[in-house]
């Protein structure tokens, strides 16, 4: 059996590096991806769920791989699966919560600018990628898309009997040791565009630093070579 781990936020593979660089933990697509090249014919899968959310695409991407394994995929929710995460979970054949977790499922949200029409074209794109998330949901649940909709609008939390009641969870995970919720940036990344900039200074500063010592390393051995 193979197991999967998503704990931290979500964010597309291209900030995999940024975030190896500040220590913080998350999961992207390509982890994901990893562990399922290695699955064997026949081998079921375990997934574990530890995240309050994040990058939007990253997780539809996740769900999409996950719901592309053939063989019977358990998803376990020890804490915490909210946003981008809540729709990892529907991914699992079986969905299984720990009696303290909880399942969080809210709107898509993001930062625009521009004129009234900017505006109204944003709103229809987050419209649309509610739908697209919305339709996660409704094939594990079965809930009405209006049911689905007011509960995004209000931005639902629910615990591990309601998810069993409404159909997110399966089961509720027996004889579990209670989890410690660490992540308190719900929906959001963490990375800026400060801490960007800043660690693509630091790395290039890095880079050039060992070219130079490198480049200093292979003079001194020249000078050593002539007697110098």
């Amino acid at each position: 059996m193979k197991t999967i781990t998503i704990n931290g936020e979500i964010i597309p593979n291209d900030y995999a590096w940024l975030y190896d660089w500040y220590e913080m933990e998350y999961t992207c697509p390509a982890n994901v991806k990893d562990i399922l090249n290695a699955l064997e014919d026949g081998e079921d899968v375990t997934v574990i769920i530890n995240s309050g959310g994040g990058d939007v695409v990253s997780g539809q991407e996740i769900y999409s791989i996950l719901k592309g394994v053939k063989n019977h995929v358990t998803v376990d929710v020890q804490s915490m699966a909210a946003s981008a995460a809540s729709m990892i979970a529907m991914a699992g054949d079986t969905v299984r919560m720990s009696p303290v977790s909880l399942l969080m499922i809210h709107n898509a949200s993001t930062c625009t600018s521009g004129d009234y029409r900017d505006m109204q074209h944003t709103a229809e794109v987050l419209q649309t990628v509610n739908a697209a998330i919305m339709e996660a949901y409704s094939r594990k649940t079965n809930l009405t898309y209006d049911e689905l909709k007011d509960m995004m609008d209000r931005e639902t939390w629910l615990t591990a009997n309601q998810c069993v009641e409404k159909g997110f969870a399966d089961e509720i995970i027996k004889d579990e040791k209670p989890a410690i919720i660490t992540n308190a940036m719900v929906g959001k990344l963490s990375i800026t565009d400060d801490m960007i900039s800043k660690a693509k200074a630091e790395k290039r500063a890095k880079e050039e630093k060992a070219a130079a010592d490198a480049a200093g390393a292979e003079i001194l051995a020249d000078l050593d070579m002539y007697g110098v």
